[in-house]
């Protein structure tokens, strides 16, 4: 994990939703449901190419608030779906939106 944010991050959305942290290759959270990368806004790119490539819901979990819009508008056209560093859904996974 690369930064205190990212860390916490990680941590408070594991918490959450009852699932151990992951250390493999960028996905954070791993539940038999979704799979949650957690970037700070220096990744958010390297995150989203990331998910792009795996199959099944995913989110894409950011550290600050003001990295939630970049990433909504990222994800839009796309089945991925946004968390707040929170863990709150912003944007729902699975359905590709209409761009």
């Amino acid at each position: 994990m690369s930064n205190k944010a990212h860390t916490a991050t990680a941590r408070r959305i594991a918490r959450r939703y009852g699932a151990l942290l992951q250390s493999n290759g960028g996905i954070d959270v791993k539940l038999d449901s979704f799979l949650v990368a957690v970037e700070t806004c220096a990744t958010l790119n390297a995150g989203f190419e990331l998910l792009q490539a795996l199959s099944g819901r995913r989110y894409l979990a950011v550290t600050n608030r003001e990295a939630v819009s970049e990433a909504v508008e990222k994800a839009q056209g796309t089945s991925i779906g946004v968390m707040d560093a929170q863990g709150n859904i912003v944007k729902e996974a699975g359905m590709a939106d209409n761009p």
